[in-house]
């Protein structure tokens, strides 16, 4: 097949991998945990089928992205993590003058996903410009 017609299915690809990821990470680490296998495999029909709305309804010849997309995001991403960062580190200097010896890990997580979740919306916000 030629790299167009797999561009088009990529996230069916990746859904497809991440669905025999967790059939071989269940059957490997719980035996066979069908919630978990059936729980990929609806999210794997879902993106499918997303998928296949998308690749259908796209009729013209035209780029997902052009070269200015690119270059916004590059720029959104580099300042959206300097921002998080300054953020942290101003945190931890913050943590370390009050005294505290030791941080819980779940503050470090809700830090990362909230990094995710911004950086995410903010992205698809930049993209649309």
């Amino acid at each position: 097949m030629k790299k167009k017609k797999l561009q088009k299915w990529g996230f069916t690809l990746a859904g497809f991998g991440g669905l025999v990821g967790m059939i071989v990470g269940t059957l490997i680490f719980n035996g066979a945990d069908f919630s978990a296998i059936l729980g990929a495999l609806t999210a794997f029909i879902i993106i499918f089928i997303v998928n296949v709305i998308y690749v259908r309804s796209k009729k013209d010849q035209t780029p997902e992205v052009d070269e200015r997309i690119i270059h916004n995001m590059r720029k959104y991403y580099a300042v959206i993590a300097n921002v998080f960062l300054c953020i942290l580190f101003v945190a931890l200097s913050a943590l370390t003058f009050l005294d505290y010896e030791q941080i819980s890990i779940s503050y470090l997580w809700m830090f990362v996903i909230a990094y995710m979740l911004i950086s995410g919306v903010g992205a698809i916000v930049v993209s649309k410009k």
